[in-house]
């Protein structure tokens, strides 16, 4: 689906966000990523253009991203796991992975297929705890509806790295990339109004090298597209995990 800002956007409509992205130094990857959402209120009845996405991931080298994503305005070819959810259907959780440009193409009808799982509706202030993991020569992706509308849901997908990415075997993740990132389609971005929260992230790479002064440098900041407000870094004591309390992105 997405990358840093549309670097991979399926869609053609001009993409609005704010972003971070953190890309480890030499040879060194990511492997895991754990973070929680709080769903956020839903855009203003006038907008009716997307879709609207939120979102962090894993990027391999190469291109692809595997990615976690709240969306709005756009259902998954799937359908939901919770589709009778006793409350309004405004997001939903769906695990995404894209792959890279000239991989799981077989089809000729429909070259560089994602795998995107079902989703998952959740309510207004429900927590969704999500997970992204390499190990074995695969990406295992989670998502659960912690608390609030929703509670209980969740999915999960496991696909083959070498099927989706372009690495020569799969001994690492190649993700070299972390993103967090809003990505706004259509012709209302501007109508933006809400923050977005991430809570209990931790970012895990394969070994130290870079991983401290990467990861104390994120600041919060803004590109004209929003703001990003990042607070409560620690590393790990071995050094290979960053953690933050808490990653808001906020409209201009």
């Amino acid at each position: 689906m997405f990358s840093l800002l549309a670097v991979l956007a399926l869609a053609c409509t001009h993409a609005l966000g704010i972003s971070l992205g953190l890309i480890l130094p030499g040879n060194n990857v990511w492997h895991s990523l754990t973070y929680t959402i709080t769903v956020p209120p839903g855009p203003s009845s006038a907008v009716t253009s997307g879709p609207w996405f939120f979102w962090a991931g894993l990027q391999p080298e190469g291109g692809g991203v595997v990615q976690p994503v709240l969306q709005w305005g756009e259902s998954p070819p799937s359908g939901e796991v919770n589709p009778n959810a006793a409350f309004p259907h405004i997001y939903q959780m769906v695990l995404w992975t894209v792959p890279a440009g000239d991989k799981n193409n077989d089809q000729a009808r429909h070259p560089e297929l994602s795998a995107i799982s079902q989703g998952i509706w959740a309510d207004e202030g429900a927590k969704i705890t999500s997970t992204v993991t390499f190990s074995g020569g695969k990406w295992t992706q989670t998502a659960k509806v912690v608390s609030g509308g929703g509670s209980g849901n969740s999915v999960s997908q496991t696909i083959t790295a070498t099927q989706y990415f372009d690495m020569n075997g799969a001994t690492d993740s190649h993700a070299n990339f972390f993103v967090i990132e809003s990505e706004l389609d259509g012709q209302q971005t501007g109508d933006w109004n809400f923050d977005v929260v991430f809570t209990d992230i931790s970012l895990t790479a394969m070994t130290t090298n870079g991983v401290s002064a990467l990861c104390s440098g994120a600041t919060s900041h803004s590109d004209g597209n929003g703001f990003i407000t990042i607070s409560g870094y620690s590393l790990s004591s071995d050094g290979k995990t960053c953690n933050w309390n808490k990653i808001t992105l906020s409209p201009p």
